[in-house]
């Protein structure tokens, strides 16, 4: 987990590098195939990888039919993307239209395709590591392809100055290689037995392919998003699109961990509901949400100075759609919260894909429009209707089964408290310096962020006083 956010980290400090030797529409490209290669690869697979995590709790036990399990996987996997690369390169000129706003088919294209092959086996091996909880040899490994990935783009996007066929070609062989390191990995731990079990992989797709459209939602959401702007626009415009999105993981990053601990502790106050506990939800879901949203305020304020000082002149007005992705963000926040509700209950986790699959629908429908009349802000807009409908259905579905105190109202609340401040530290950005930074305007959001830090602390004085005491006490004891 520590090893794949600073990869994610230090992939984000590159941004300068990449930008200056890739263009706008090279950055596109390779925003574009990346988006191919996750949707591709969830149909080409059927989903399996979800049926690796469930198989192993059953198999683990039984090296030989798990050997043979694995083995299954990879050969059907390794079949049915192999079939399906043939087919999209005889259809080459459907594919180039519908799927790549008709850029070349060779070389961007058909490496695409390729890396399709390879990706789809790359994924088999990450969830195999992560099923059986090796993380040591999975951060291992993942460091040394990171390693392996950016020495190849510097060779060949900075040296053979490739543009974005570089990119994509060290991808590949990337991808190619974990593929052969996966098998002998898997050959040396004797873990593979090379056939096709027929009852073994007829119920792992009947379990996987029901979930497909539930993992294959919001990526293909993104995926159509990608295609109607480069069709709309250019694939300039794309680009731009991916390096805000960039600025938006951070935020999903940052929710993404929040909610790793918040879930398995409300988990534990669920099995002791009372009235007491409820007030303790609320009360910490609404620290959580200040503190979430000083993140976030944090992303929408000073993105802005990292493009304009450290990003290529070409991708400077990419920082005006982070605040509204950011926003979009924001939203997210009640859902994290309300799902963790259904997860708990078994009945209600069947129904989250209710909510996954009507909104990214709408996103499909609503981009479709929007983008054509706003551009990339009516992506962001469609994201932040269908992010409003997405948390209002799990908010329903969770009050059917059960009120854990969450106060609805007081969440937006500080949802819009952190709007108000995102507002108030971005009015003279975007109204005298879009694309300078300034050392007066930059002050002046830092203190528009020091003010907000210290609006919080003065509403939670109590508790913030409370926990300086714990501290003091603990240190206390010890040196006692």
């Amino acid at each position: 987990m520590v090893c794949g956010v600073l990869i994610r980290g230090f992939s984000f400090f590159l941004l300068p590098l990449y930008t200056s030797y890739l263009t706008t529409v090279d950055y596109g490209i390779t925003s574009l195939v990346s988006s191919f290669l996750i949707t591709g690869s969830f149909l080409v697979a059927a989903s399996l990888y979800s049926a690796i995590f469930r198989f192993y709790v059953d198999l683990k036990h039984d090296t030989v039919r798990l050997s043979r399990f694995y083995g299954t996987i990879i050969l059907f996997v390794l079949l049915i993307s192999i079939i399906a690369s043939i087919v999209m390169i005889l259809g080459k000129k459907i594919v180039g239209y519908y799927f790549f706003n008709n850029i070349d088919f060779f070389p961007t294209i058909f490496i695409s395709i390729l890396s399709l092959v390879f990706y789809c086996q790359y994924t088999i091996y990450e969830n195999i590591l992560k099923s059986q909880q090796q993380a040591g040899k999975y951060a291992i490994i993942t460091l040394i392809f990171f390693i392996l990935t950016l020495v190849l783009n510097i060779l060949f996007v900075v040296h053979f100055k490739l543009g974005a066929n570089g990119v994509l070609l060290a991808n590949l062989i990337t991808y190619a290689v974990y593929f052969f390191v996966m098998l002998i990995d898997l050959w040396k731990s004797s873990m593979i037995i090379w056939c096709l079990d027929k009852r073994l992989l007829k119920e792992a797709l009947l379990y996987s392919i029901p979930i497909i459209p539930h993992n294959l939602s919001t990526h293909i959401t993104v995926f159509l998003s990608k295609l109607f702007i480069g069709d709309i626009g250019n694939l300039g415009d794309v680009g731009l699109f991916a390096i805000a999105s960039q600025f938006g993981g951070i935020a999903d990053i940052v929710q993404g961990y929040v909610n790793s601990a918040y879930g398995p502790w409300l988990y534990e106050q669920m099995t002791i509901l009372n009235d007491s506990v409820r007030k303790n939800i609320a009360k910490i879901s609404e620290i959580l949400t200040y503190v979430i949203g000083f993140f976030l305020l944090g992303i929408a304020l000073f993105s802005h100075d990292y493009i304009i000082l450290l990003l290529d002149k070409g991708y400077a007005s990419s920082w005006k759609y982070i605040p509204l992705i950011v926003s979009v963000f924001l939203i997210k926040i009640l859902y994290y919260f309300y799902v963790e509700i259904l997860f708990y209950h078994k009945k209600a986790s069947r129904l989250i894909f209710v909510a996954t699959l009507s909104s990214s629908l709408v996103n499909v429908v609503i981009s479709y429009y929007l983008i054509g009349i706003l551009g990339i802000t009516g992506s962001i807009l469609a994201d932040f209707i269908s992010m409003l409908i997405r948390v209002g259905i799990v908010i329903a579905i969770s009050k059917r089964f059960e009120d854990i105190g969450l106060k609805l109202s007081k969440l937006v609340y500080i949802i819009m408290v952190v709007v108000v401040f995102m507002g108030i530290g971005l009015y003279f950005t975007y109204l005298n310096y879009p694309f300078t930074f300034s050392y007066i305007e930059f002050g002046y959001r830092v203190v528009v962020m020091f003010t907000y830090l210290g609006f919080v602390l003065y509403k939670f004085r109590a508790e913030f006083k409370q926990f300086l005491n714990q501290k003091k006490n603990l240190l206390g004891g010890k040196n006692g």
